[in-house]
């Protein structure tokens, strides 16, 4: 399709087509200069601007201004209303909160979790009412996807938006609104994010191809696009905006290399029955939700290797004591204890508990979870709040009870239990699949941030397992027209067993795998292929 261009007054010389101008846009949060940057950079492009002025700054002059609370869906649904059926919404990620994984407090996750994941579900819901054919852009970073090493509560929330993007663009597509989550590169505004533990806050403008920090007006014309209805083909997609940023690895070194003593000799690595082999006999671990399904195929597989666990357990006592049985009968040495995961001190008193008895943590499993099978429209805030506080917070408060034991042990490993869904948004729950997102970041912030202590951090990403049952018995809801159905969705021949999860959690605990820290394993018997 052919474009009249016409030049548009400030905009640098970018032309757009006419049908954009006066086109409403809502930005959620002006906190940052990137954001009120941008706002003055798409008026001037002939978008209509409206700010939702959350800070102190003065408004761009050709913008106009609002204010309400981003948690508020009603009065979000309300204003959007006002602007019109196609409004397009941009909603930025708030800026970083610098907290170590080791050090943050509850206040400091709850102030993150508020303007972070929840701000965005409540402003997804809100456009997925109002709006019928407008636009929904998340701009994020590239800390959906690379740690930062200073600010781990903004990587979880960038990476729960992701999968937020991806759910709501199944979800709404039926309506006509496209959504899209844009991963922007490293600015002047976010050089205060230097720090020790990463590389990419250090001369970030030598990491770019064109040795140059990119403007926040440069985004403008991607963003242009993606609300001017002509990217309905990229509806679900991220955007990774960063100039080649991320590509870089450094450049090729020329000359010949000079003379110099040899490389000295590499250690021949252990051997399967070498003697010298690390044993995991004798070592302890814990595993939060381990009294059933994955956790409890976890736990068999650990003792019948001679470890010792302690398998916390919340919800089935019943289910707990017959998976201790299970490990008793075959002489394993294991006991039961009940947490919440929700509750610090109940964790802090659960790992006090097991040091106590085995002498220490070697291992911890985090594996404690909840599905409740929403969808979108059918998520609240305390719902909302309850799956995040269980499916991440657990993980992030079991990781800090077990530290003090961990940084004693010889050979401390941390191993999340995660989804698929962490990647693959599921349509029937995107609030679980919003806690999988963040927990692929949380695995790589803690990992980047206990490098020094030693202690390698991964992920197992699941897909379908064979389990007694879900936590609270909620039930699937997947919606497959029997038409698609040709193939089989597990090419390897049927979906996997606990057990399968124990296997290589159990080679992740191991010394063999002492060289993997921040990774995701996907065990999911191929059912991402098809």
């Amino acid at each position: 399709m052919e474009h009249a261009f016409v030049p548009v007054p400030g905009g640098a010389g970018k032309p757009y087509p006419p049908s954009r101008a006066g086109k409403p846009v809502f930005l959620t949060d002006d906190r940052g200069p990137v954001a009120r940057r941008l706002a003055r950079s798409l008026s001037d492009r002939g978008f209509s601007v409206v700010l939702n002025c959350l800070s102190e700054e003065p408004v761009p002059e050709n913008c106009r201004k609002v204010r309400i609370d981003p948690l508020d869906q009603e009065g979000l649904e309300q204003l959007l209303r006002g602007l019109g059926p196609e409004t397009c919404v941009l909603h930025p990620a708030p800026p970083p909160l610098r907290a170590d994984v080791a050090l943050a407090d509850d206040k400091l996750w709850d102030r993150a979790f508020r303007e972070g994941p929840l701000a965005a579900l409540q402003t997804a819901r809100a456009a997925g009412n109002a709006l019928r054919g407008g636009s929904l852009v998340f701009l994020g970073d590239l800390h959906a996807e690379k740690p930062t090493g200073c600010a781990f509560l903004h990587s979880l929330g960038c990476a729960a938006v992701q999968m937020l993007c991806r759910e709501a663009a199944l979800d709404f597509a039926p309506k006509g609104i496209s959504c899209h989550y844009v991963q922007r590169g490293v600015m002047e505004s976010d050089l205060s994010n230097r720090n020790s533990r990463s590389n990419l806050y250090n001369e970030p403008q030598l990491q770019y191809p064109g040795r140059r920090l990119p403007e926040a007006e440069e985004l403008a014309g991607l963003l242009s696009f993606l609300f001017s209805g002509e990217a309905a083909l990229l509806n679900g997609a991220d955007l990774r905006a960063d100039g080649g940023m991320s590509l870089y690895y450094g450049e090729q070194e020329t000359g010949k290399r000079p003379e110099g003593p040899a490389d000295p000799e590499v250690p021949a690595p252990f051997l399967h029955g070498d003697p010298r082999r690390p044993s995991p006999k004798g070592r302890t671990a814990l595993i939060t939700g381990g009294g059933k399904g994955v956790g409890a195929g976890i736990a068999r597989v650990f003792c019948a290797a001679g470890m010792r666990v302690c398998i916390g357990w919340n919800s089935s006592r019943e289910l707990a004591e017959k998976t201790l049985a299970e490990i008793q009968a075959m002489g394993g040495e294991a006991f039961l204890y009940r947490a919440d995961v929700t509750d610090r001190a109940q964790l802090e008193a659960m790992a006090a508990a097991t040091a106590e008895r085995y002498g220490g943590i070697d291992v911890l499993v985090n594996n404690a979870a909840l599905q409740p099978n929403l969808f979108l429209h059918e998520y609240d805030e305390e719902t909302f709040r309850r799956v995040w506080d269980i499916n991440i917070g657990g993980y992030w408060r079991a990781l800090q009870a077990c530290l003090p034991y961990l940084r004693r042990s010889r050979s401390p490993r941390v191993v999340n239990l995660s989804s698929i869904h962490g990647k693959r948004p599921t349509l029937f729950d995107p609030g679980y699949a919003m806690t999988k997102g963040a927990i692929r970041m949380f695995t790589r912030e803690a990992a980047l941030e206990l490098a020094s202590s030693h202690i390698t951090v991964n992920a197992v990403e699941l897909g379908g397992c064979r389990i007694e049952g879900k936590t609270g018995g909620f039930p699937f809801k997947v919606r497959r027209l029997p038409e698609i159905e040709r193939n089989p969705g597990h090419p390897l021949g049927g979906m996997c067993d606990p057990e399968d999860a124990g296997f290589l959690a159990l080679y992740l605990a191991g010394e063999e795998a002492s060289n993997i820290t921040g990774a995701g394993i996907r065990l999911d018997a191929g059912s991402m292929l098809v």
